[in-house]
């Protein structure tokens, strides 16, 4: 299994967050989540054409003052619990088990998708459990 490290892009110009995924040997590109990030469609194209192929060429962009904000990512279990916010309902040790299961990778999409399962909670549905949630893996649908 290969070490990923996980960057972060946000901007002025669009709403949410991008997630980049690269290899943390050679530095290149392996996957871009652009489902986290308000764009229309000229944005969207605009950022698939210069999509950032290596770290290095994110280094250039932060020193240029494209406008773009890159971080990298690292979600804790508390962030997570924080942000979901049933304690009342979901097992706090149960989740933290199988959080602590899943990768980097996978704790950061399941991060920065809560907001939007939440909008897509049709009224009057209460939302899953917290361990439900990981275990369902709805970011991935």
């Amino acid at each position: 299994m290969r070490a990923i490290r996980t960057i972060i892009a946000t901007g002025q110009k669009f709403k949410g967050e991008i997630i980049l995924e690269y290899d943390a040997v050679t530095e290149l590109l392996i996957k871009a989540d652009l489902t986290g990030a308000e764009l229309n469609s000229e944005q969207h194209h605009r950022f698939l054409q210069w999509l950032p192929k290596t770290i290095a060429v994110i280094a250039e962009l932060q020193q240029k003052k494209s406008g773009l904000i890159f971080t990298d990512k690292e979600v804790t279990f508390e962030m997570f619990w924080n942000r979901y916010d049933d304690r009342l309902n979901s097992s706090k040790k149960r989740t933290m088990a199988k959080w602590q299961k899943m990768s980097k990778a996978e704790q950061l999409k399941a991060y920065f998708y809560i907001q939007k399962y939440f909008l897509s909670i049709p009224a009057g549905t209460r939302k899953k459990y917290a361990e439900t949630y990981l275990n369902a893996e709805l970011w991935n649908n």
